[in-house]
């Protein structure tokens, strides 16, 4: 089966015929009025003209990013620090991308910008080349608002750069032969104003079958550049080397199967295994760390959280799913709990200032739920956690109508007994019984998925009486590093249980039925949904599956696939590709019956290639399935970049769902 239809993997015409052939197919049936219809409903909430995306501090300037009908790929907007908040402010357009894209006659994503740690005035713009992983690296002048004639110009790849100083960049190069086997960044380059980047010295390297290397700069104690050079043997796996001017470099003290963080004077870490697994602990550079936080009782530190301030370590832990704010002070070494501003499901903490070592220590904290808008508030911890005061900067505007919307959390059983917690939510005046239920899920990298706030699926799904469910199945790190690693390799089968088990729940507690359930994931939440697919079919009406990995013998052929090995493991080891093959969806398909399917992923996804969603839907086809296909050209790996494109996207899956459904 893996040497089946490899033609739409290279052969562009066959790739051409066959997009252009499932395209027609599915918009002729799904696109309808409807489709048409819940388009401009997307639309209306992604450039929504009473809401703001998140806000960031440059010097005197306050800065946001904002599409809108007459810039659906969106400008770079500011205004004076101090002005009250709002859609309509008098925003200064700093860079549009839409002019950039007809300037040049490229589609360009926004990715943002790297700001300079020593002053505000120059900037690097990041710019996607057509949505995928590579980007396109370009100075620019914030006082005039202008690229900088002659300036830094980094060719699309998919490297990054951080600034050293006025005149010179710290880049993570993967630019031509520098990237890995993986084909992320391998070399750190020093590359001087005037130079070609050819000509950059290299400083650091990794081996070519590491990951990458990622390198940055912030300011140091004298007044230099502190540089920070992490080297990933693999996904979430790295040793991180600290150089500073004039100085020995220093390797952090973490073990290799973590990541730390660190500031000038102290790192931290969350252990992943052994005894001490899932303990927060804290270091000065260049000693041994010790446990600040063991896990007990339900407890978990989030590693996706923890951020150095000021002489503060920051982070957040949950206890059975309810999140809490934890700060440290480094010098008094003593640990409090911050009460926070308002109650929600989830929220969410960073830096006011672009690059923190610049800024005066204003924090955001960002509140939100399943039903709740995002709150913005503004604060410091210069008067400690008793002397918070929370400055409200913005509050969301709903985007869709939340009145009667419940959210449960509960839990489900699995195959081996675990049981695993999910979020449900009830749209107003649910029926209990048969409820149309789309459940979201990932279980995999140990990323850990969190209550958030969505226009889209509240105007799409839950207005229209569907309810909505967020399962934390394991290889996720909800519940900690176990709970993914228990999910890696041999143990994938968990994942799939935790999912399936779900499902059932739904059914035993009398939300629904199987043939109105349905499920969605991308990137390796489409691996999960592909899953349940061709093995629990019986326990779902619909499956929407979005730029999946399908075959579990052929990903690793693609350089950004070798990176997934530790993860899933090694098809060219017999004993992995044994139970590789056994969930394999492109392998386990037969001739049902299947529920009903929709496949769609993007031509410039270069990160899952686009292959595995054509070759699993030719792989259905033969075996006299007739799932729906859709391969969008507007994005990569992340979906649309323009607002229509995007909204067209989401439409899609939600109109094919509801079709479904009846």
């Amino acid at each position: 089966m893996s040497d089946r239809f490899l033609e739409l993997e290279t052969d562009e015409d066959a790739i051409a015929s066959f997009r252009g052939a499932q395209n027609a197919r599915t918009s002729a049936v799904l696109c309808d009025a409807q489709f048409d219809a819940d388009v401009e409903l997307a639309i209306a909430v992604l450039e929504n003209p009473d809401a703001v995306n998140g806000v960031s501090r440059r010097g005197d300037w306050v800065y946001t990013f904002l599409k809108t009908e007459d810039a659906p790929r969106g400008r770079w907007l500011r205004v004076p620090d101090g002005t009250a908040i709002s859609r309509g402010a008098d925003w200064q357009v700093v860079f549009d991308v839409d002019a950039f894209c007809e300037a040049t006659d490229v589609n360009w994503h926004w990715r943002g910008a790297r700001t300079a740690w020593f002053k505000y005035d120059r900037v690097m713009l990041v710019l996607s080349h057509e949505g995928s992983d590579q980007s396109r690296y370009l100075e620019f002048d914030l006082e005039s608002c202008s690229l900088v004639e002659g300036g830094f110009d980094l060719e699309p790849s998919r490297s990054s750069v951080s600034w050293i100083d006025a005149d010179t960049l710290l880049v993570s190069s993967a630019v031509g032969d520098d990237g890995t086997e993986s084909s992320w960044p391998g070399v750190a380059r020093i590359w001087s104003r005037g130079t070609a980047f050819s000509d950059a010295e290299a400083v650091f390297s990794a081996d070519k079958s590491d990951l990458a290397l990622w390198c940055g700069a912030e300011r140091d104690t004298d007044g230099t550049a502190l540089l920070s050079l992490t080297k990933a043997s693999t996904i979430g796996k790295a040793v991180t080397t600290v150089r500073r001017s004039g100085q020995d470099d220093v390797v952090l003290a973490a073990p290799e199967d973590t990541t730390a963080v660190h500031d000038h004077s102290h790192f931290a870490y969350i252990v992943q295994s052994g005894p001490d697994a899932g303990c927060l602990m804290l270091g000065a550079i260049g000693a041994v760390a010790d446990v600040l936080v063991r896990p007990k009782d339900g407890l978990v530190v989030s590693g996706a959280s923890l951020m150095f301030q000021d002489g503060l370590l920051i982070w957040k832990q949950s206890v059975r799913m309810a999140q809490e704010l934890w700060v440290r002070d480094l010098v008094a070494g003593v640990s409090t709990r911050v009460a926070l501003p308002s109650v929600a499901d989830a929220f969410y903490v960073y830096p006011f200032d672009a690059n923190s070592d610049a800024g005066d220590g204003t924090l955001v904290l960002s509140a939100q739920g399943f039903a709740q808008p995002s709150t913005q508030y503004l604060f410091d911890l210069k008067n400690g956690v008793d002397g918070i005061d929370w400055r409200e900067v913005y509050r969301a505007p709903d985007l869709f109508d939340a009145d009667g919307v419940e959210v449960q959390l509960h839990e489900a059983k699995s195959a081996d007994g675990t049981m695993v917690p999910y979020h449900l939510v009830l749209p107003k005046g649910a029926v209990m019984g048969a409820v149309p239920t789309l459940i979201y899920g990932y279980g995999g990298y140990g990323v850990s998925l969190a209550p958030y706030y969505s226009g889209i699926t509240g105007k799409l799904w839950l207005e229209k009486g569907g309810a909505y469910v967020m399962a934390y199945i394991r290889g996720g790190a909800e519940l900690g590093p176990e709970w993914h690693l228990s999910a890696k390799g041999a143990g994938r089968d968990r994942a799939f249980e935790d999912f399936a088990a779900i499902s059932d729940d739904l059914v035993a507690r009398g939300v629904s039925t199987p043939a109105k359930i349905a499920c969605h994931g991308g990137s390796n939440g489409g691996l999960l949904c592909g899953v349940m697919l061709t093995r629990y079919p019986e326990k779902f009406g619909a499956i929407w599956a979005s730029v999946g990995v399908y075959d579990m013998l052929r990903f690793h052929k693609f350089p950004a696939g070798r990176a997934w090995i530790d993860e899933y493991g090694d098809p060219g080891v017999a004993e992995d590709a044994a139970w590789l093959r056994a969930y394999s969806p492109l392998h386990q398909v037969n001739d049902g019956p299947y529920p009903a399917t929709l496949i769609d992923t993007s031509s410039h996804d270069d990160r899952v290639d686009p292959s595995h969603s054509r070759r699993f839907v030719a792989a259905l086809n033969g075996a006299g399935q007739q799932p729906w296909y859709y391969e969008h050209e507007d994005g990569g790996h992340g979906g649309g970049g323009a607002s229509r494109a995007k909204a067209k996207e989401v439409a899609l899956g939600h109109r094919f769902l509801w079709h479904a459904f009846g």
